[in-house]
């Protein structure tokens, strides 16, 4: 139930790592926080939704830069990365 709460609601995936965030929520969820550790480097991600939506990710801005990729490749840097994704 975690592994699925994680990756289908809140939408955070690891593959090969990299990490993607794809959000299936509810409309009325505005924004949520997620703090994801990768070795010596932390992640603060935001997702938020200010349109009401279910699904989709309009913007993925990594540290200030939108990445069009809508993913990023974890490194293991020891630094604070902050994600934001706008749905």
């Amino acid at each position: 139930m975690y592994k699925a709460g994680i990756e289908y609601i809140l939408g955070l995936k690891i593959q090969n790592e990299t990490m993607s965030i794809n959000p299936s929520i509810q409309a009325d969820w505005k924004e949520y926080s997620i703090r994801y550790e990768y070795k010596s480097s932390v992640y603060n991600i935001k997702v938020r939704n200010p349109n009401g939506k279910n699904t989709g990710v309009e913007k993925f801005i990594v540290n200030g830069m939108e990445i069009e990729e809508k993913q990023v490749k974890l490194i293991d840097n020891g630094k604070i990365n902050e994600i934001e994704v706008i749905m």
